[in-house]
């Protein structure tokens, strides 16, 4: 048998369809947050809400956690009917990949809001039978597609096609019953066979499986928590060698910034936007919840200082690689119980790579990611550094540099991948200079997506870049202060005039000593700068980051009047907090309050009973509500244990006030005593002797 076409497909989830008509699509097509399509879906029922189906070999799983959310549409050009960021049941495999079928090529998603205007179609419980006659329905005006099938098992279904009709763009379409209507499985492959085509269907019944068994009773989970890793072919180093044509996967400088320089010009031309209100979020629980015996109230969500409430972040990391960067942090940076020391019979190095201020500064990196929302922050990694090589053939004081700046990682919300990065980033520094400019153009390619980057550009991201560095620049001209610096300043003009913010952190003696760079990098593109002496303490400094300008979150339990035991805001805006509840009804409140004194608010009405269940917890906020139980139980414990020194204080006031009272009396008595009892002092003593002692006249 001859090869088969693969052809796309994939499935979704939501609430009830409203208002849908016989004349509503059926099929929509895929794009993907920063440009790209995928499979086509279609829509299903489930006891969660609607499902949409499509094959898993028509979506990379890869783009889908850097693109972070997907919207489907009835045409290309169309009106959006749904979009998602999470899989509503373990995603199934390619047909083709090792020990996989037909039945289990297939994806589903959750939408974030019931679809708008599609047709929910019903699945069949039954495989059909030989000889049936089905039609499969197409993308838009497609029309369908009339066929007999020839065999059917529940891992496959074969169907022979009416004619020779051009199968392109009819990947994942709906395979349904000619007379009930109902689905029976979603179109996958085709091969030629008997003078037409035969496709391979996937039966329904294994997507009917998959469904009777969500993610988080219904919740679903964001595609980069179940995010596969990069293969080979597919790795960040192939990838920039395939971007940039260079062995190392980097391009010249040059090049880099006459691409952000363009791109600037471009984006300077367009009409600014007019700036929107704060907004906050409340994303969890649902409104009307009800909360069991906890008598506490998970809350999370998210606030923006301005946009729409769906506000979304793309973070670059920008990481300095230079050889300084390997001397030693000044403490146990990877609490190994050793701190590193210089070597000098290395030159300085620190005698613990785990210690160094390379190791300390994807520490501060790896404790923002954190505390990053994965459904609406991307986030990407590069170094920056450079090696430079003089050449007669280049002329007189011009010189080549190589790895000026490196994407280790593009844009992605799949965190551990990152964070992957930067475990094997924390070796000693090896680059010869630090080519700062270079590391700012760099991180402005990522953010627009520019010719040589790695990552898909989203037109509707706030861009931040996070910038360590522990020295100043020396390139991209060797021995000249003054026009490395002016290049860092350019290149930061650059960065404000495409929207790009920089957040710049200045670590060690050295950095502070001339931080003209830093500081105003940061100042032109209105971020923030951060003076950090001590590189040991760079992670504590970083919880200071607060880049989507949010100043304070306040929650609130209206009925009671009571405030939130824990609150923790973090760098994007993103919040969570616990509530204490009373029986019955609670209307909780969050005010938010941005840096410029503006404030939002939103309100959620949740039912304490209880015998109630718990309501469920989205994967990805778990581990939020674990740090902030914990942080709870601390703070009961710092208040078990101030109430304990207040009582002991009262007690010892209380003692102490006693003690003074009995040693006043005891005085007091002693006083009484001295006067009216006996004594030693020699005359008492001699008059009492007088008194004992027989008087005689003198003669």
């Amino acid at each position: 048998m001859m090869r088969a076409l693969l052809l796309g497909f994939v499935f979704l989830v939501a609430g009830p369809t409203q208002g849908a008509s016989r004349a509503d699509p059926i099929v929509a097509s895929s794009h993907l947050r920063g440009g790209g399509t995928a499979g086509n879906v279609f829509f299903l029922p489930s006891a969660h809400g609607t499902v949409a189906v499509g094959a898993a070999h028509s979506f990379d799983r890869t783009q889908l956690a850097e693109s972070v959310e997907v919207s489907f549409r009835a045409t290309p050009e169309g009106v959006t009917l749904g979009r998602s960021r999470r899989y509503f049941a373990a995603p199934g495999r390619a047909y083709h990949a090792p020990g996989a079928t037909l039945r289990d090529d297939y994806l589903v998603f959750t939408l974030d809001a019931p679809p708008v205007g599609v047709r929910v179609l019903d699945p069949t419980v039954e495989l059909p039978a030989r000889g049936d006659r089905v039609r499969i329905i197409g993308l838009g005006e497609s029309g369908t597609l009339p066929g007999t099938v020839v065999h059917s098992d529940p891992e496959r279904i074969e169907i022979d096609l009416e004619g020779l009709p051009d199968l392109r763009g009819w990947g994942g379409a709906p395979v349904l019953e000619a007379n009930t209507g109902q689905v029976i499985g979603l179109l996958q492959a085709a091969w030629p066979a008997g003078g037409g085509w035969r496709v391979g269907v996937g039966p329904i019944l294994g997507v009917q499986e998959a469904i009777a068994e969500p993610f988080e009773q219904g919740l679903g989970r964001l595609f980069s928590t179940v995010a596969p890793q990069p293969s080979a072919a597919n790795s960040p180093l192939a990838r920039r060698r395939a971007a940039t044509g260079s062995a190392h996967g980097d391009q010249a400088p040059e090049r880099t910034r006459a691409e952000v320089l363009a791109a600037a010009k471009e984006l300077e031309q367009q009409a600014a936007r007019t700036p929107a209100p704060p907004a906050v979020v409340i994303e969890h629980p649902p409104a009307g919840s009800q909360i069991g015996d906890s008598g506490t109230a998970f809350l999370a969500g998210h606030a923006t200082a301005s946009g729409s409430g769906r506000r979304t972040f793309d973070l670059v990391i920008a990481i300095d690689v230079s050889g300084s960067t390997a001397y030693p942090a000044g403490n146990d940076v990877d609490g190994d119980g050793v701190v590193g020391r210089p070597r000098p019979e290395r030159g300085g190095l620190s005698s613990d790579p785990g210690d160094s201020i390379l190791a300390a500064e994807a520490a501060a990196a790896t404790r923002v990611l954190a505390g990053l929302d994965p459904g609406r922050t991307r986030v990407g990694l590069i170094v920056f550094g450079g090696d430079v090589s003089a050449s007669p053939y280049l002329g007189r004081g011009v010189v080549h540099i190589e790895r000026a700046a490196l994407t280790l990682e593009p844009l992605t919300a799949d965190v551990t991948r990152i964070e992957r990065a930067l475990a094997e980033l924390v070796v000693p520094g090896v680059a010869e200079g630090t080519h700062m400019a270079a590391g700012v153009d760099h991180a402005v390619l990522e953010l627009l997506g520019l010719p040589g980057s790695l990552s898909r550009s989203d037109p509707d991201s706030q861009k931040v870049v996070l910038f360590f560095t522990d020295g100043q620049p020396t390139l991209p001209v060797p021995d000249s202060e003054g026009a490395n610096v002016r290049a860092v300043l350019d290149a930061a003009g650059r960065a404000r005039r495409t929207g790009v913010q920089i957040y710049s952190f200045a670590i060690g003696p050295e950095a502070l000593a001339g931080p003209i760079s830093t500081v105003e990098m940061a100042a032109i593109t209105d971020g923030r700068f951060t003076p950090v002496r001590d590189p040991g303490r760079l992670s504590r400094f970083v919880d200071t980051l607060q880049f989507a300008r949010i100043d304070q979150v306040e929650v609130r339990n209206e009925t009671t009047g009571r405030f939130a035991h824990q609150v923790t805001l973090h760098a994007d805006g993103s919040w969570e907090a616990l509530v204490p509840l009373t029986e019955g009804e609670n209307r909780i409140s969050v005010r938010v309050r941005t840096e410029d004194g503006k404030e939002a608010r939103e309100e959620r009405v949740l039912l304490h009973t209880k015998a109630a269940a718990e309501p469920p917890i989205p994967a990805e906020l778990v581990a939020r509500r674990g740090n902030l139980l914990r942080g709870r139980l601390e703070a009961l414990e710092m208040e078990r244990i101030e109430r304990i020194r207040k009582e002991l204080v009262i007690e010892i006031e209380r003692e102490r006030d006693a003690a003074v009272r009995r040693s006043a009396q005891m005085r007091k008595e002693l006083r009484i005593e001295v006067e009216q009892g006996p004594t030693n002092r020699p005359d008492a003593a001699d008059r009492a002797t007088q008194e004992d002692t027989p008087r005689t006249r003198p003669q």
